[in-house]
């Protein structure tokens, strides 16, 4: 027997142009039949019986596979496109109302934007400027002499209410006292409102610093 290695076939005319091959002899294998050499044309039946058996078998779920879809399947999928083609006007008419709503909003949305953008440029222009330290340290020394003026008004009434001589050494000794109190009164609102002034200026710097990177 010839067993070719290589074959160069002309295909325009089918020629055979070159061939490489050599002679074999020896046993022979053929597909579906019985081992053995010499060859044969047996038939292996129970094999083909089975195969038989199998493709029947294949082909029967295949049929059930199209009649379940034809029953179940087939007609949903036909209601399914008829909905569709029902809901493509509202779907369409429905996007032409969402594209007209935000075209009516886009000028509302850019006034929105420029004044938060305003609103934002003073927050930061306020906290950057800050609050008048020194106009805190007046106010608290104001408010404070404000008071003991008070007490000191309220004292000389009590005192001629009492009958007692607003001249006298024991009316001096109390002014004395209360003028005492009023300057220490004073140096402590000073110093307290001069670190609550540069603490609020603080976090103010620290607010505008940190805006808008959350």
């Amino acid at each position: 027997m010839k067993v070719y290695t290589k074959i160069v076939i002309d295909f325009s005319s089918g020629k055979v142009e070159h061939a490489e091959s050599y002679e074999y002899h020896g046993p022979v294998a053929l597909c579906g039949g019985s081992s053995g050499g010499g060859g044969g044309d047996s038939i292996d039946k129970e094999y083909n019986a089975r195969m038989a058996t199998i493709y029947e078998a294949q082909q029967a779920m295949s049929e059930e596979s199209m009649d379940f879809w034809r029953s179940d399947y087939k007609p949903m999928e036909r209601e399914q496109i008829a909905a569709n083609r029902e809901l493509i006007p509202y779907q369409k008419d429905l996007a032409k109302d969402q594209i007209t709503a935000q075209r009516e909003l886009l000028p509302l949305q850019t006034e929105t934007s420029r004044k938060q953008l305003g609103a934002a440029q003073t927050f930061i222009d306020t906290a950057v400027k800050g609050v008048d330290v020194d106009s805190r340290v007046s106010q608290a020394e104001s408010d404070v002499k404000h008071s003991f003026g008070m007490a000191s008004s309220s004292s000389k009434r009590d005192f001629s209410r009492a009958g007692l001589n607003t001249n006298s050494g024991r009316y001096g000794m109390l002014m004395k006292d209360l003028n005492l109190s009023q300057a220490q009164a004073v140096a402590g609102a000073r110093t307290m409102a001069r670190r609550t002034a540069e603490e609020d200026n603080l976090n103010r710097l620290k607010a505008a610093a940190s805006y808008g990177m959350a």
